[in-house]
């Protein structure tokens, strides 16, 4: 395979690509990931804006898969750059280069219908849903499983109802397997069975992690078959993503649920009715009225009820059975009756079903022993609220770093990995990135952006704003971005670090851009996120205030986007648990976690932010920053060494 004639001026894929260009960037990038798998080593290769990186690992990887014939795992965080792998980039270069190769789409076990479900719910839980929207989201769903060929929710438009969704979805505990009499028809097996002939597997970061959590545990559990060879796109979210597989996240919604498919005498369903054992109904109720004591004494806790609107609805466990531990005794009493109605019932589907709510009536309690208990010196453990009132009840546990358990369980066990993203760098080193998955010894790869910032973005920094803690900061802040909103006529992202800070700007500026005859756009206002990108693109003098999810993978190309506002410096919220937990951990070993935490999460969030601006090499604007402390703090200079070079203007 000669790479140089696929990627360079009259190859493979400018023969074939309209519009293409080359870039010695992508080929660079291509020729480090093939010399990485031929030598068995893992890569961090940060690839800028425009460089093309999804041809620069597709086109060594499926080379080396076909020559190796291994099975290649590519795994994105978001559906959007899954979709354009499987839907687009992989298409083409099945057109386009000479040897032919397989390419699947596996998606986690949840996003599957499972047909014995849906059978078990028309036949015998229908009663679990009695309002005509749910009724009919019933039907929808019937009809669709006579047509569908996927039998996934990215089949299905607009996607169901999560509370009906989750009794048909396929579930592990819940399955058969073989002596399913659906089996044949499964669409879960049947995407497994693409899986065997495939030389290119494309996951999501969730799959991934889920599937390395539970081969952790136990091999013969994972999800995905063995692999010795893996690429992680937007590969930002590996901590934050294996972090959240490995901890644990209990709500009161997940108790209700669980409590609910047992038995709801609401709505007259559930499994124990459906196996007419009514005797056992009690040990239910008992467990919820104690799930409820259980919940209103940590609302209480953390202040819930007299908490007021907006204000921050998370505090830091500290103390061990910081409120007393009611559900444990009606757990294990539920526990019991499960394990002995299991051995009483006679068809394996009734007892598949009984042995899943057994296997999850112990997890439940496990969870929440551990929460109460904190057995796990290293790890962080806190409540959150959320929702109208507070309504949703979080328990959340996690490691405070788990750099050594993905070093151990991931990278040692594999023969080579390829990591990459635009935003990987801090002051043009891997150091924090590394830190954060426990990669030491690997190879490391800058490759800038072919684009020409120096013509493209103009940096503008006003020199004389009060600093972002001081009271006079968000007045300030509200005349800098009218004046600047005006200099672009609109075009432009307002990005925030707070909803708070959003809202009161957005009050401010919104009657502004009303007599200028701009649109704005408000995160949070009641339309979603995609809505929302796809008004701001046909409206191209409209402004979107938007805080954390637009800070990335938000796609705006050409003159709609001319202007991207930066209000404040990214720093972490230091009072969340984790941020304070992970502080304390630096701190109490000698570090300097400003400098090895705080700092270093907050240049890669900025660039991210930056990133909007510029997405081709047409593309023109401004990135306005208007937090003082990029010019007044000695760690300012990191933040924009981090950044593409551009003119700063200092106003």
């Amino acid at each position: 395979m000669n790479l140089r004639k696929i990627f360079t001026p009259g190859g493979l894929i400018s023969q074939n690509l309209k519009g293409y260009e080359y870039r010695p960037q992508q080929l660079e990038m291509a020729e480090a990931v093939d010399a990485t798998f031929r030598d068995g080593e893992h890569l961090i290769v940060e690839a800028g804006t425009g460089v093309g990186k999804s041809f620069a690992y597709l086109v060594p990887a499926v080379y080396f898969a076909l020559e190796e014939e291994e099975k290649i795992i590519i795994s994105t965080n978001t559906i959007n750059l899954q979709e354009q792998l499987i839907n687009k980039d992989i298409p083409f270069l099945k057109e386009v280069l000479p040897e032919p190769f397989n390419a699947v789409l596996v998606k986690g076990r949840g996003n599957y219908l499972c047909l014995r479900r849906l059978d078990n719910l028309v036949t015998y839980d229908r009663a679990l849903f009695d309002t005509p929207d749910e009724v009919n989201e019933i039907q929808r769903i019937i009809r669709w499983s006579n047509d569908t060929k996927d039998g996934s929710l990215a089949d299905i438009e607009p996607q169901p109802m999560p509370d009906v969704w989750s009794q048909v979805a396929s579930e592990s505990d819940n399955c058969l397997s073989v002596r399913c009499p659906n089996y044949k028809e499964c669409f879960y097996f049947k995407a497994r069975g693409r899986i065997a002939n495939a030389d290119l597997v494309i996951i999501n970061h969730h799959l991934l992690f889920s599937d390395w959590a539970l081969r952790k545990e136990n091999p013969i559990t994972a999800v995905l078959p063995p692999y010795s060879y893996l690429i992680l796109d937007e590969a930002q979210h590996t901590e934050s993503v294996a972090t959240e597989h490995i901890g644990i996240q209990l709500s009161n919604y997940r108790v209700k649920h669980f409590l609910d498919s047992l038995c709801n005498p609401k709505r007259k369903g559930g499994l124990l009715l459906r196996l007419k054992v009514e005797s056992l109904i009690g040990f239910v109720e008992q467990a919820r009225d104690r799930a409820n004591e259980l919940f209103n004494s940590i609302a209480d806790w953390v202040g819930g009820p007299e908490r007021s609107e907006g204000s921050e609805g998370t505090k830091r466990i500290e103390r061990i059975g910081f409120v007393p531990n009611v559900m444990d005794r009606a757990l294990r009493y539920l526990e019991n009756a499960l394990k002995i109605l299991h051995d009483g019932v006679k068809t394996d589907d009734e007892k598949t079903e009984v042995e899943a709510h057994y296997k999850r009536c112990i997890k439940l309690r496990k969870d929440i022993d551990a929460i109460l208990t904190q057995p796990e010196p290293d790890w962080v453990y806190w409540v959150e609220l959320t929702g109208r009132r507070y309504a949703t009840i979080s328990l959340n546990a996690a490691p405070i770093t788990i750099s050594d358990d993905l070093n151990e369980h991931l990278f040692a066990k594999i023969k080579s990995a390829v990591m990459t993203s635009a935003t990987l760098s801090t002051n043009r080193n891997f150091d924090y990135f590394k830190s954060q998955i426990g990669l030491n010894d690997c190879r490391e790869l800058l490759v800038g952006s072919p684009f020409n910032y120096a013509e493209q973005a103009q940096i503008y920094i006003p020199e004389r704003m009060p600093d972002p803690r001081n009271p006079q900061f968000v007045p300030a802040a509200i005349e800098k971005i009218k004046k600047y909103l005006k200099l672009t006529h609109g075009k432009a992202f307002v990005l925030f670090t707070s909803y708070k800070m959003m809202d009161e700007v957005y009050e401010a500026v919104a009657p502004y851009l009303e007599e200028l005859g701009i649109t704005a756009f408000k995160q949070g206002g009641g339309m979603s996120r995609h809505t929302m990108l796809e008004e701001f693109r046909q409206d191209i003098d409209s402004v979107l205030f938007g805080t954390s999810s637009f800070w990335e993978g938000a796609d705006v190309q050409g003159e709609a986007l001319s202007n991207v506002i930066i209000v404040r410096l990214p720093f972490s919220v230091p009072t969340h648990p984790v941020v304070q937990a992970r502080t304390d951990y630096i701190e109490t070993r000698g570090g300097n976690a400003f400098m090895e935490y705080s700092l270093p999460e907050a240049i890669l969030r900025l660039k991210q932010g930056f990133g909007r601006l510029i997405r081709n090499k047409t593309d023109k604007g401004i990135v306005v920053i208007l937090d003082s402390r990029v010019l007044n703090k000695t760690y300012g200079k990191m933040f924009l060494n981090s950044l593409p070079e551009c003119q700063i203007i200092i106003e």
